[in-house]
């Protein structure tokens, strides 16, 4: 048989078996399925464009990249901005240049190579390819974030992404925002003058500036001062690797906090350059075994005190809120943008107590087993609505804008809180006067336990009536709760909120956080400084401030303006005066009163969260005023430690010796006092001065037999009676004040408010407001 007719004879066979009918039908099968998956294919291919054009559509018509963009022109500049206070005679003078050592503007040129080598390295290796966005990236991140192929999480943002987050201080996790992100960025490298590369300078030079790094330093070149003790241009490769590691957590890789991290995140960076070929082999090994020595620059001038650390921030929170700045921006303004600040600064009083804040003998000993010594803080004003002075800590201030306790640390302020959230509004609103009797016996709470036991105590027993101003002075922990179920939790809620502007969480409606101060979240010495304000000017709340404007150029940018508004009456704010003037001298504050001779007048409240029966005294406020200064005063410890018996004293001893420090002894005797009685000052019109009975809370008159007696304060417009228990035999008393022989019987004397605070307020208030 030929070939020929063999190779026939197979392709037939082949035939045949094609044409067999299993072979039909995988054949018809595999012929569906295929067309199957083209029509799913093509579906997909087309479903995608849809929804991608769509995308685009919704993305173009909702997104606008124009608006944000950083002004690069207006960000380098590099002006230096001054201080200035007022002098004796009124005018103004220069106090402080702000050098800004935590933000310093470099020009690129200055910026060593492997500086900008090293963050191109590390952060955005494409940086001079890419239009604004790498899209690689971008979409390997987003695909990493949904399908996790990756365990180490990366981000796909580029250094313009970045400058442009930065800049703006936009930084929530939403795809609203990435989205915006991306157009501003496409939109930044599109609209800047020059070429490409001109572009790309542009923009890491900005990005180099202002980069967030470690202890609030921003800034490449404020890093070098601050980590290395040098300028930018003199660091080394080493540095240069170590400062751009520090990018990616500032807080982890902190170079005084954790060297070691940031020692191996710089390896990785180093290692990046040397992949990408920006260093050689040599330099990467002489860079890695350079040993880093870690310095704050010495070269400043002058350090920032506490006040004007609080102005700068006063000022940025200003800028943020009238023109949109993202708090970097308002930064780099305040210190680069040549401002001319006019400050409510008197420069000797918070040189004073700053001092007494620094001296150790003013604090406890050292206790060894303690990590951290006890802190403590304070807040003074006046009340124009300017801050006095202000101290965020103990020790001597080393650096700028440093933690400040006094406005930063949230706490407890424990009993202080009962003038502001019980006695007070209730004596504005008449539900109780200098001598009333008080239940001193613990309420029913909803869930039908019986709350609070007094300091000390673990006792919820009913101990009868006290009168106000004895329990007032004896901080007693269950007539404050009486007081405030009696006003209600939501009343008293919303004085402390609403009136007197204290930043409370929902769950504060409560009668621990109101009654005795245990808030969810704390209260700050600021806020209670400008609450007490009430009690010595006469019942006004006003914010106050730490600058009276601030200008650039001849534009006015800011203005303080500190308006009074009434919150509780004059003669309220009087009587709650002299019941916290009781505390000074006859109560939980006495101890402080031999400072206070000499015709001076002060009203305080101390506050203790926690029981000393059990050891847990955590925090421990004062607050209170004379008639210059208002000032509240917090110690305890940075965590979670209780105080000992011999450390619960410091927030009363520190406000007392600030308050003498910064005192006026040279008024005369008037401006030592709040009133008191002057025959020149009574008009009879809002508040009368009387005896009392500490046993029944009435007046003392001609016909009574009283023993125990005392004197209290009277709002005229709400008097209690005379007193009905002692009475001479034979008489009896009148709602009028007469006897019944009608005999007239003058209770007191009434006292001027208006030349008491200076207010020019003459007519009473009405009641109850």
């Amino acid at each position: 048989m030929s070939v020929t007719t063999k190779k026939q004879k197979g392709l037939h066979a082949v035939k045949a078996f094609f044409k067999s009918l299993p072979m039909r039908v995988i054949s018809k099968t595999v012929g569906a399925l295929l067309k199957c998956i083209i029509t799913i294919l093509l579906i997909g291919v087309i479903t995608f464009t849809v929804v991608a054009s769509v995308m685009v559509v919704y993305v173009l018509s909702n997104f606008d990249g124009t608006e944000g963009l950083p002004d690069l022109a207006d960000l380098s500049i590099n002006e230096t901005s001054i201080v200035y206070t007022m002098a004796e005679d009124g005018s103004w003078q220069e106090y402080q240049r702000l050098e800004g050592n935590d933000s310093i503007w470099v020009d690129l040129e200055d910026i060593p190579l492997n500086m900008q080598h090293a963050v191109v390295a590390i952060e955005d290796k494409r940086f001079y390819e890419h239009d604004g966005v790498d899209w690689r990236r971008t979409i390997a991140a987003s695909a990493n974030l949904v399908l996790h192929f990756q365990s180490v999480e990366f981000g796909g943002s580029t250094i313009t992404q970045q400058f442009i987050k930065v800049y703006t201080g936009e930084a929530d996790q939403t795809i609203e925002r990435k989205i915006t992100e991306i157009m501003r960025a496409l939109r930044l490298e599109q609209t800047l003058d020059g070429s490409k590369a001109d572009v790309k300078d542009q923009i890491l030079e900005a990005y180099l500036n202002v980069l967030p790094l470690s202890r609030n330093v921003i800034g490449v070149g404020a890093a070098a001062n601050n980590f290395f003790g040098k300028e930018v241009e003199d660091l080394s490769l080493a540095e240069c690797a170590a400062i751009a590691g520090i990018t990616q957590n500032p807080s982890k890789y902190d170079p005084f906090s954790h060297p070691e991290n940031l020692r191996d995140r710089q390896r990785t960076v180093l290692r990046a350059m040397l992949n990408q070929g920006l260093i050689t082999e040599d330099e990467y090994v002489q860079a890695v075994n350079e040993e880093l020595h870690f310095s704050a620059y010495a070269s400043r001038s002058m350090l920032q005190d506490y006040y004007v650390d609080l102005q700068v921030e006063e000022i940025a929170e200003d800028l943020m809120e009238k023109y949109g700045y993202s708090y970097n921006q308002a930064i780099s303004k305040i210190y680069r943008g040549g401002l001319s600040i006019y400050s409510y600064e008197n420069v000797t009083l918070q040189q004073k107590a700053e001092a007494i804040y620094a001296d150790e003998s003013n604090f406890p000993a050292h206790i060894e087993s303690d990590d951290q010594d006890p802190q403590g803080a304070i807040f003074v004003i006046d009340y124009n609505g300017r801050v006095v002075a202000t101290v965020g800590g103990r020790g001597k201030k080393d650096s700028d804008r440093v933690y400040n306790r006094s406005t930063d640390a949230r706490r407890q302020c424990g009993s202080s809180v009962k003038p502001l959230g019980s006695y007070g509004p209730a004596i504005d609103k008449n539900l109780i006067h200098f001598s009333s009797l008080i239940p001193d016996a613990p309420i029913t709470l909803p869930n039908g336990k019986k709350w609070p036991p007094n300091y000390g105590s673990t006792s919820t027993s009913n101990r009868g009536t006290t009168t106000v101003a004895y329990a007032l002075k004896r901080s007693l922990n269950t007539t404050a709760a009486q007081l405030v179920q009696q006003l209600t939790p939501a009343e008293s809620y919303s004085f402390m909120v609403n009136r007197l502007g204290f930043e409370l969480e929902p769950q504060d409606k409560d009668y621990s956080a109101l009654a005795l101060g245990g808030f969810h979240k704390g209260v700050t010495c600021r806020e209670m400084a400008e609450a007490y304000q009430i009690f010595g000017n006469g019942g006004y709340f006003r914010d106050t401030s730490t600058y009276a404007y601030v200008k650039q150029g001849d534009e006015t940018l800011l203005e303080a303006k500190s308006v009074p508004v009434r919150v509780i009456g004059e003669d309220s704010a009087y009587v709650m005066n002299r019941l916290m003037q009781l505390v000074v001298r006859e109560g939980t504050g006495a101890n402080i009163s031999g400072d206070w001779r000499g015709g001076w007048e002060v009203f305080a409240k101390t506050g203790t969260s926690g029981t000393s029966r059990s050891g847990t005294d955590y925090n421990v406020y004062f607050a209170g005023g004379t008639p210059q200064y208002v000032a509240a005063s917090w110690f305890g410890y940075d965590y979670d430690k209780a105080l000992n018996s011999r450390q619960t004293g410091y927030a009363r001893s520190l406000w007392n010796e600030v308050m003498v420090a910064l005192r006026n002894d040279n008024l005369s005797a008037e401006e030592k006092g709040f009133g008191g009685v002057k025959a020149d000052l009574i008009n009879r019109e809002m508040i009368v001065e009387a005896t009392y009975c500490e046993e029944s809370g009435m007046l003392v008159g001609d016909n009574n037999t009283c023993t125990a007696k005392k004197t209290g304060v009277y709002k005229t417009s709400f008097m209690p009676d005379f007193c009905n228990e002692h009475v001479l035999a034979g008489t009896a008393t009148t709602p009028d004040g007469g006897t019944s022989n009608g005999e007239p019987t003058t209770p007191g004397t009434t006292l001027d408010l208006s030349e008491i605070y200076g207010t020019g307020v003459s007519t009473a208030p009405t009641a109850a407001q």
